[in-house]
């Protein structure tokens, strides 16, 4: 079929060369929905359609090619051949049961053990194709192509295959995995794949011989690309093209006649145009800044997790310090909850240095998938915890008995590995003791944090010959030191808003009076003139609240749990029973990482937030619970990109405000 196909491309080739008029060359791409019907066994060797089969999938491929076209009729009607090259891959997937039962360990009955299989591949092709193209009307760019392609897998003839325990939940198959590799390889019995198609697209002249053309197509499979199974190959293409022609040389015009010698022009005085006016700030005005004083206590749950690249035993160099020991105190951390994660082993050494009898157990995990073998996992995890415990060991002089070092293949509450970042955060180590203190959280009591009455505060400006102006700055100081600066190209906007961050205003209120003043100074950078400049200043007032407010972020919520760990139940029993007094109120707010269904973490969200308001409600039943909402991932406290920051995202704020005079 091949050889018919090619012998077709070469006499239709030599039979339009001879009326030609235009010979074009090119190169086209785009992107391919490829919709793949199949009927391919789950088992190949097995003809038992209980066994089950791989129907219907679409996946994303792409395609790139070389042209050459020749025009019979000129655009009306054109000739031409191509070699191109297709990414064709394919997803499927069915789940399957064929008539197993398996114990369930959680409901103590025999269920139906139901597994997903999945098949992927991704077929590289090399194709001839040969094309028929016609603009039917020549005042509109249109054009209309069919098509003819004869190909086989000659880069690419791979697949993957595996399955998933789906139900139930706690069944793994015998080498401990949930997931495995059922097949692999070269998929068998591949060859000449035949189709036919058709496309629509806008030709645009970018000049007289260069053409770019945007264009839609279709193209229908006519034969399975396997012998060993029914497997067709339909797709929807959008792609571009860029053309070159090749026209004959034409005939030079005849040279202009000479013309006359022009009569010379009496010499006019060359009276030189004015200057362009500088951009000049006329105003520049703002409102009064206030801040305001709250003392709060915020409690910092320390997440008692360490997690390692993959196939890795190394500590990374984040957990790592070598600051002097002597120096170190929870008092001096940072009030912020990642500084403080990363000093987790400091915390837990300086800790057990005054607990003399206090032991940490240190259990080290993998992904389950860093290995090809189940003992050269637990080396793996077992090389986490040592290099963990060498590290406390080391540091902060801890006898190596009170370091309990144990290892398991992946953790007992794993993240799902459905997920890239699920496999991340299985890669760990975990922190566990039977002193509750080593574990306990950071407190950070009655400290003063300052907030602006408004996260936003406007500068109004006003600039002659905006036009001239090529950048701006706008800085805001405070006795002559920079409390914070925006920027940006050409001509400052009209009404110039200004972010108050936190770390901003707790820098800028302790230094203030309760009246000060801030100076901002406008600068407008022109072109060969020196710049111009406005300085205004504004007051700055800061108040001092009248209540006193508690903040507590539960963690260690398990990967798509709600319920509420005995760890941090004590820790809200501490804290709403030392927090709450007369005329206390409390809002609770539970989020989610990113990972997985919007709605679903929407849902979770709720579902946590109401968890911990029914257990706050049976410890304090008087307090005034304001607020109880799940915003999911709509607002991420911490970077999602990296593990630490997505546990630390599963989590309830649980915030109580406490007037300091009953009024």
């Amino acid at each position: 079929m091949r050889f018919v196909a090619t012998c077709c491309v070469v006499l239709c080739v030599a039979s339009v060369m001879v009326c030609a008029q235009t010979t074009s060359i090119g190169m086209r791409g785009g992107y391919l929905h490829v919709s793949n019907e199949s009927t391919i066994p789950v088992i190949f060797s097995s003809n038992d359609p209980d066994c089950g089969a791989f129907s219907n999938g679409v996946s994303p491929g792409i395609y790139v090619g070389l042209t050459g076209d020749y025009a019979v009729v000129g655009d009306a009607l054109e000739v031409g051949v191509g070699l191109t090259f297709q990414q064709r891959p394919a997803r499927l997937t069915v789940n399957t049961e064929a008539g197993f039962e398996v114990l369930d360990p959680l409901s103590l009955k025999y269920v139906p053990l139901v597994r997903e299989n999945v098949f992927e591949s991704t077929l590289g092709y090399v194709a001839f194709e040969f094309n028929i193209r016609t603009r039917p009307l020549d005042d509109i760019p249109i054009y209309i192509r069919a098509s003819f392609d004869a190909g086989n897998p000659l880069v690419s003839s791979t697949y993957d295959q595996t399955e998933e325990i789906v139900s139930p939940d706690a069944i793994l198959f015998p080498d401990g995995r949930k997931i495995r590799t059922t097949g692999s390889g070269n998929f068998p019995g591949l060859g000449t794949s035949i189709g036919v198609g058709g496309g629509i697209g806008f030709a645009y002249d970018l000049s007289k011989e260069v053409e770019i053309a945007p264009e839609v197509s279709y193209r229908y499979g006519l034969n399975s690309v396997s012998s060993s199974a029914t497997w067709n190959q339909f797709w929807i293409g959008a792609g571009i093209s860029l053309r070159y022609r090749m026209h004959e040389d034409e005939t030079p015009p005849p040279p202009p006649a000479p013309e006359p010698e022009p009569v010379p022009a009496p010499i006019a005085e060359v009276i030189p145009e004015p200057e362009p006016a500088p951009a000049v700030i006329a105003s520049i005005s703002t409102t009064p800044l206030e801040i305001r004083e709250t003392v709060v206590t915020q409690t910092y749950p320390l997440l008692p997790y360490l997690f390692f690249d993959s196939s890795s035993a190394a500590l990374q160099p984040r957990y790592i310090y070598r600051d002097e020991t002597s120096t170190f105190n929870e008092k001096g951390l940072p009030r912020e909850t990642l500084p403080i994660y990363y000093r987790v082993l400091d915390i837990i050494g300086l800790r057990m240095r005054s607990a003399s009898a206090s032991k940490l157990v240190i259990t080290g995990t993998t992904d389950a998938g860093e290995s090809l073998s189940n003992d050269d996992r637990i080396a793996l995890a077992q090389a986490r915890a040592k290099a963990t415990a060498e590290y406390v060991k080391n540091r902060w002089g801890i006898a190596a008995d009170r370091l309990v070092v144990r290892t398991v293949a992946k953790p007992t509450n794993p993240s799902r590995q459905t997920y890239i970042e699920g496999a991340a955060e299985n890669r760990r180590v975990e922190l566990s003791s039977s002193d509750e203190a080593l574990l306990g959280p950071i407190l950070h009591t009655r400290f003063n944090e300052y907030l602006p009455a408004q996260a936003r505060h406007d500068f109004s400006t006003l600039i002659r010959n905006p036009e001239r102006a090529e950048s701006w700055n706008l800085t805001v100081r405070h006795d002559g030191k920079v409390i914070g600066s925006r920027s940006g190209r050409l001509v400052p906007p009209e009404m110039l808003t200004f972010d108050l961050s936190q770390e901003m205003t707790n820098e800028l209120g302790p230094v203030t009076g309760v009246s000060d003043t801030l100076v901002a100074t406008l600068v407008v950078q022109q072109a060969g003139r020196e710049p111009a400049t406005a300085v205004v200043e504004f007051p700055v007032t800061k108040t001092v609240s009248n209540y006193e407010v508690s903040r507590l972020s539960l963690i260690v919520f398990d990967f798509d749990r709600s319920d509420i760990s005995d760890q941090n139940k004590e820790m809200m029993q501490r804290v709403v029973t030392s927090s709450t007094g007369q005329g206390s109120s409390a809002k609770i707010v539970g989020t989610t990482d990113r990972l997985g269904e919007r709605d679903h973490n929407m849902e979770l969200s709720q579902d946590r937030a109401v968890s911990v308001e029914s257990f706050v409600r049976s410890i304090a039943p008087s307090l005034r619970i304001q607020e109880v909402k799940g915003i999911g991932p709509d607002e991420l406290p911490y970077d999602n990109s990296i593990p630490e920051g997505r546990f630390y995202c599963r989590t309830v704020s649980l915030q109580i405000t406490t007037p300091l005079r009953v009024r």
